[in-house]
C-alpha cells in the first residue's frame, strides 16, 4: 500500500516538482533565476539560439567556473564545446525560472541589436548582422530569401541553427550592401566573392560569400573567419635556433636568391613566410606577395589575394614582377610554371619566398626550411619526467642522431659541457582540469638546408632537441615520423 501511494505522488508531481527530487537524488543545486541572478558575460558564452533549442542558460561565471542551469541534465552536452576553456556545473531549473532566463537573454540582444536590425533604412544592417552572428559563435551564416522576408540562420559548432527572419526590406538592404561590398552582382550564375570587416581593436573580418540563384530569389553563405592582429612573432619565438638560424639570417641579408618554405597543411608554413616578410618589411624594400588567401594586412606590403582578384597565381605574380618589387612571397606553389617564374626572378637577383607542399618542384633553392609542429606541453607539468627509455630510442633510430642533438645543446649552452645523453631527461604530458590532454598550444621544429646541404639539426632531431629542453614529448616527436 505505501508503496502505490509512493507512486501515485510520484506520477502526480509536475515535471519542475520531479526536477527538483531528482535535483535532489544528484546532490545537485536547484536554482530559480531572478534578473539579478543572470550575469550577461555567462549568457553569451551560449549562442541564444543553442540556448533557446536546448533549454540550457548560462547565468554565472566565477573565473574559469561557469554554472549552466538546465532542465535535462542530459543537455549540458550541448555545452561541451566550452569545456576546454571553463569547468561547467549543472543546475536543475523550473521551466519558468529558464524561460525568465531566455527573456532577459532575448532583451540583451535585442538592446544591442535589436534596432538595427529592425530598421530596413539602417546604413549599417550587414554590420549589425555580422557582428550579431560573431556574438553568437556562428562560422556560417545562411541567408535565403522566403515568403516575405529573408531566412537567416547561423552554423553553430557545425549545426544549423534558424537565428531570425528579417523583413523585405531590411533582407534586400543586406543583400545589396553584400553585392556591392563582395563584388558578387545579381544573375542567373552562381557567383562568388569578398569582403573584410574592420571589427576594431587590432581584429578584422574576413567574409567569404557565395550565391546560388534558387526558385523564388536566392541563396548566399557567408564563411567567416576572423583575423587577428599580427603578434609579432620573431624567427626565434617560431623555434628556429643555432646554426640553422643564422643560415636564415645570413640568406635575408643578401636579399636576393630563393627561399623555399615547405610542409603539409598546419604545419606553421605560413607563419614562417609571414614572419620572413616582417623581418625583411622595412620603407625602403619594395615587397609584394601573391597569397591564396590573405591571413593578415602587412604594412607597405603589396598583397595580392588570387581568389578575390580572380586570376591565377602564375598571372599575379608575373604581375608582381613587373612593378619592381624587391621581394616577393608567394603563398603556395603547386605547378612548375609558378616555380619556374619563381626561380628564374631570384636568378635575376630578387630575394623570391615561396611556400609549397611539393618541395621537389625546387631543385636549386638557395635555403630550404622544412617545417613542422608539436604539441607544447602544459607548464604545470614540468616537473613529470624520465628519461629516455631503450623503446622510445628505438623508434627514433635511423632519423634522430641523438650524438647531434647533444652537440647542439652543448653548443648553445642548454646542458652542461660535460652532460651525458643518457642522463638527459623528457616530460610527460599530464592531463589536467585546464589542459585535459596535457598540452597547451604549439611548437615549431624545423629542418634548414643551404643549396642543398643540412644545416645543423633534421626535422626530427630538432624536435627531440625540443623535448630535451621540456617543450615537448617524445610521444609528439614520434608523431612525425
Amino acid at each position: 500500500m505505501e508503496r502505490s501511494i509512493g507512486w501515485f505522488k510520484k506520477e502526480s508531481m509536475s515535471d519542475d516538482e520531479r526536477r527538483h527530487a531528482l535535483a535532489h537524488e544528484l546532490g545537485l543545486p536547484f536554482v530559480q533565476l531572478g534578473r539579478g541572478d543572470l550575469s550577461v558575460d555567462a549568457l553569451v558564452l551560449i549562442p541564444e539560439p543553442i540556448a533557446r533549442e536546448h533549454n540550457l542558460l548560462a547565468y554565472a561565471l566565477d573565473d574559469h567556473t561557469l554554472q549552466v542551469a538546465l532542465l535535462d541534465v542530459a543537455d549540458l552536452a550541448h555545452a561541451e564545446f566550452l569545456r576546454s576553456h571553463y569547468r561547467l556545473l549543472p543546475r536543475l531549473t523550473s521551466r519558468e525560472s529558464l524561460t525568465r532566463g531566455l527573456v532577459r537573454y532575448q532583451q540583451h540582444l535585442r538592446e544591442q541589436y535589436g534596432k538595427k536590425l529592425e530598421d530596413p533604412s539602417a546604413p549599417d544592417l550587414l554590420d549589425t548582422l555580422l557582428r550579431h552572428a560573431l556574438h553568437s559563435r556562428a562560422t556560417d551564416l545562411h541567408l535565403q530569401t522566403d515568403h516575405g522576408g529573408l531566412l537567416v540562420r547561423y552554423r553553430i559548432n557545425s549545426s544549423l541553427k534558424n537565428a531570425m527572419t528579417l523583413p523585405a526590406a531590411a533582407g534586400k538592404n543586406v543583400i545589396a550592401k553584400l553585392r556591392s561590398l563582395s563584388g558578387v552582382s545579381a544573375g542567373a550564375l552562381p557567383r562568388e566573392g569578398a569582403l573584410r570587416v574592420d571589427l576594431g581593436g587590432g581584429q578584422d573580418l574576413a567574409v567569404k560569400v557565395s550565391s546560388v540563384p534558387i526558385i523564388g530569389g536566392e541563396k548566399l553563405v557567408l564563411h567567416l573567419s576572423r583575423e587577428r592582429a599580427r603578434r609579432g612573432h620573431t624567427l626565434e619565438s617560431l623555434g628556429l635556433h643555432g646554426e640553422a638560424l643564422e643560415a636564415v639570417h645570413k640568406t635575408l641579408l643578401k636579399r636576393r636568391g630563393l627561399v623555399v618554405v615547405s610542409g603539409p597543411a598546419q604545419s606553421g608554413k605560413s607563419t614562417m613566410l609571414y614572419t620572413l616578410l616582417d623581418v625583411l618589411n622595412a620603407p625602403e624594400i619594395s615587397i609584394a606577395s601573391v597569397e591564396h588567401e590573405v591571413s593578415y594586412l602587412l604594412p607597405r606590403v603589396a598583397q595580392t589575394d588570387v581568389g578575390t582578384a580572380g586570376i591565377g597565381t602564375a598571372a599575379a605574380l608575373r604581375a608582381a614582377l613587373k612593378q619592381d618589387c624587391d621581394v616577393v612571397m608567394v603563398s603556395s606553389v603547386v605547378d612548375s610554371e609558378v616555380a619556374d617564374i619563381a626561380a628564374a626572378a631570384a636568378k635575376r637577383g630578387i630575394l623570391v619566398l615561396v611556400g609549397t607542399e611539393q618541395p621537389e618542384l625546387f631543385s636549386d633553392a638557395d635555403l630550404s626550411i622544412q617545417t613542422a609542429v608539436v604539441r607544447r606541453v602544459g607548464t604545470k607539468q614540468m616537473a613529470d619526467k624520465h628519461k629516455l627509455t631503450r623503446t622510445q630510442a628505438d623508434s627514433l633510430d635511423g632519423t634522430a642522431n641523438f650524438a647531434n642533438v647533444l652537440a647542439a645543446l652543448k653548443e648553445e649552452g642548454k646542458v652542461a659541457k660535460d652532460a651525458q645523453w643518457k642522463d638527459m631527461q623528457f616530460v610527460r604530458a599530464v592531463p589536467s582540469t585546464e589542459h585535459p590532454e596535457g598540452y597547451d598550444g604549439f611548437v615549431g621544429v624545423q629542418e634548414v638546408a643551404q643549396t642543398g646541404e643540412l644545416v645543423g639539426l633534421n626535422l626530427i632531431e630538432d624536435a627531440v632537441f625540443k623535448a630535451t629542453l621540456g617543450l615537448t614529448s617524445i610521444e609528439e616527436v614520434k608523431n612525425l615520423l
